[in-house]
């Protein structure tokens, strides 16, 4: 006999829905100035749902299950410099990129994220930024992957992908309140 898991609300089965969600546990540092780099969820962090054993460690990458699913993609990611007290964060951004080959090849008419100028005319800027965003998706591919990838522009040195919001601020705030995930839920 299956297990089932129903909705108590609206009386569905969800033991075939399709969700995913990695956060990042670890921050990884020492990333070099305007460097792009895929989050390192397979290393540093935690796979909290993956109802289809989709997860590709190796990659850091989701492959979607289905082949003509509609998705709710959505992610977060926290960028800081390594040394917040002497550097500024010039420009930074993140993306969800999307791929058919392992990222051989990435389908940019897909992709989608957000970034942004944080320094002033006056060169006063930040130290630390985060970045979300969420689409809906539409497959249309059976081997399609995302994978999260960011870029940090700063003043000098290295930069860091933060896992929790601590790491984001120079207060105690959240040692376990994740800043970098990514989610994928099939909602057709």
């Amino acid at each position: 006999m299956a297990l089932t898991k129903i909705d108590p609300v609206h009386g569905v089965d969800l033991a075939d829905k399709e969700y995913f969600q990695v956060a990042l546990t670890t921050a990884t540092t020492g990333h070099a100035d305007s460097a792009s780099i895929v989050v390192d969820f397979g290393g540093n962090g935690t796979v909290k749902y993956d109802t289809k054993s989709n997860f590709d460690s190796s990659l850091d990458a989701y492959q979607f299950d289905s082949a003509d699913g509609v998705y709710l993609i959505s992610f977060s990611m926290g960028l800081r410099s390594d040394a917040v007290s002497t550097e500024t964060i010039f420009d930074a951004g993140a993306r969800v990129q999307f791929s058919t080959d392992d990222f051989a090849n990435t389908i940019s008419e897909h992709e989608f994220g957000s970034a942004s100028r944080l320094v002033d005319a006056g060169d006063d800027g930040v130290g630390s930024a985060t970045f979300q965003g969420q689409t809906i998706f539409k497959n249309t591919s059976s081997n399609m992957k995302i994978r999260v990838q960011g870029r940090v522009n700063t003043s000098s040195g290295t930069y860091e992908i933060e896992a929790d919001t601590n790491g984001m601020l120079s207060t105690t705030f959240g040692t376990s309140t994740r800043c970098t995930y990514l989610s994928v839920v099939r909602i057709a």
